[in-house]
């Protein structure tokens, strides 16, 4: 009976602790937090770089925010939400409605554990992708820098994840992260940039006020754990959406 009970109890206490695990939670204080502006022409969007002592996340501000208002049944959204498919094919919606590859991944890099973890919706189907840190192989470029919010940044270039990246980092913050999965660096990357794809810089730094580092899931749903390259070969599977296109990802190969 005491074995029957305590198997009973922990049980209980390991589904509790899935449970939690994707509820929206404070992991730890934030220490920082960076604002990304994304030019994808002709869309654009808007990410937070948001870091703590051992983890930091990254995601689209307006995706959140959407995802916030639909959770609360806020009469806004409809409101919204009509506008935008009224919008669709205009040439004024990519100028007024947010919308990047990748807006639908929340990331997040775990430094203690070496781990970063993606969480990411594609057509009502929820996938949680976790793999160690990669460090892109950077060749650095000492003499060739510019200008960033005020802050020196010099440029290192690679080849990640199937795309050609140039970077721009800043020693003045001596942090080893960056925008993404970009980092490595001798400093955190304040612009990226991968030619005839997409542009990413830094428009804002706040280190008051911060919200904490945070595990965002207000729609509750269940991610589905999977390995990056099943991922990537479902994801890109030619009739994953209705008008038998594949859907878009930032990393294209193994690379």
């Amino acid at each position: 009976m005491k074995r029957n009970s305590f198997f009973l109890t922990l049980c209980f206490v390991l589904n509790a602790a899935i449970c939690f695990a994707q509820e929206t939670h404070a992991i730890e204080p934030a220490e920082f937090e960076i604002v990304y502006s994304i030019k994808q022409p002709p869309a654009w969007d808007i990410y937070i770089f948001r870091c703590g002592k051992n983890v930091s996340q990254y995601f689209s501000q307006p995706k959140l925010k959407n995802n916030k208002m639909l959770a609360d049944d806020d009469p806004a959204y409809m409101i919204i939400s009509m506008e935008r498919v009224k919008a669709l094919d205009t040439p004024e919606y990519n100028k007024k409605y947010p919308q990047s590859t990748g807006n639908d991944d929340r990331i997040y890099r775990n430094l203690e554990q070496g781990k970063i973890s993606t969480y990411s919706s594609v057509m009502g189907s929820h996938y949680l992708i976790t793999e160690d840190i990669t460090i892109p192989d950077w060749t650095i470029y000492e003499d060739s820098t510019l200008t960033v919010l005020g802050m020196e940044c010099k440029k290192a270039t690679t080849n990640f994840r199937g795309r050609y990246w140039e970077a721009w980092y800043t020693e003045e913050i001596p942090i080893s992260q960056g925008p993404w999965k970009l980092c490595g660096l001798p400093g955190m990357i304040l612009k990226a940039n991968c030619p005839d794809f997409m542009l990413i810089e830094a428009t804002a730094i706040k280190n008051k006020d911060l919200e904490p580092v945070t595990f965002y899931n207000y729609l509750n749903y269940k991610y589905a754990p999977i390995d990056r390259m099943e991922y990537l070969k479902k994801v890109h599977k030619p009739g994953i959406y209705p008008s038998g296109n594949s859907h878009e990802t930032i990393e294209i190969d193994d690379k």
